[in-house]
């Protein structure tokens, strides 16, 4: 399972944190993609050149490197021009103070780091309308007490047992790391879905999308069931679409269902 740790300015000043992280991986055998690296937004502020070389070299290690608390400071913006990040982790002060603001804040936030190649996680999520909403605009990971306090692994892997909580092995974890970049903050119903060969299934979707589904749940759950009957004529012209989109074509298709019209895109 993979775990992050947190280094500060001080680690950097102190000690080569890469050599001796290296040193303990190779000590218990370990792979370098199961730790994360961790840097808080306000260690970023002093010795510029140094922290770049470091993060350059940690990525070029094959760890990645997550930003820490982004917006707790008042040079988000300017540190993800100059650093080089896997994933940046909002800080949980937009779970505060949960309104419109917030909100509009957090949608220009993961758009604007999905159009650079980065991933998003917001700290501090204790409701399910705030994971609801998170989910919806496409933000890849969530951190807070929803879920759970943290725990001791004996109690967390019982916590894991008793909700039935699935864990991603790797190739899903590659899987979702790629989709975890698609933009669903859109204006338009817009949905992500996974053809596996025989069903599709919808894997996010945003808040237009969702409300095209509250207008008329039985007949978008009709659509969707259509859709997965291998006699469908329906579900033959979508496999082959999805199959012109893995051959990288982009690609889309007109089609009327239930009295709806539909189009789909990638």
């Amino acid at each position: 399972m993979p775990v992050s740790i947190n280094l500060s300015r001080a680690d950097f000043q102190m000690m080569d944190p890469l050599t001796e992280l290296n040193q303990a991986m190779r000590k218990n055998g370990l792979r370098w993609s199961l730790v994360r690296v961790e840097i808080t937004e306000s260690a970023l502020s002093k010795d510029v050149a140094g922290l770049k070389r470091a993060i350059h070299n940690f990525r070029q290690a094959g760890y990645e490197v997550w930003m820490d608390d982004f917006g707790s400071g008042y040079s988000s913006l300017n540190y993800l021009k100059n650093f080089e990040f896997d994933e940046i982790k909002l800080d949980m002060i937009f779970m505060k103070d949960f309104d419109e603001a917030s909100k509009k804040i957090l949608t220009a936030c993961v758009k604007m780091a999905k159009d650079l190649g980065i991933h998003t996680l917001a700290e501090g999520v204790e409701t399910k309308q705030q994971l609801d909403f998170l989910q919806s605009i496409g933000c890849k990971r969530i951190q807070g007490f929803y879920y759970s306090k943290p725990l001791p692994t004996g109690e967390f892997a019982k916590l894991v047992a008793e909700k039935g909580i699935e864990i991603e092995n790797w190739q899903q974890s590659k899987f979702y790391q790629c989709v975890g970049l698609v933009d669903l903050a859109s204006d338009k119903p817009t949905c992500l879905a996974l053809d596996d060969g025989s069903h599709f299934r919808l894997l996010y979707v945003n808040e237009e999308f969702q409300k095209e589904v509250k207008r008329a749940p039985a007949v978008f759950k009709q659509i969707v069931n259509e859709w997965n009957k291998p006699e469908s004529e329906i579900a033959k012209r979508l496999h082959a679409f999805a199959q012109k989109v893995d051959q990288g074509e982009a690609s889309y298709f007109d089609f009327k269902q239930t009295e709806q019209y539909l189009r789909l895109s990638a």
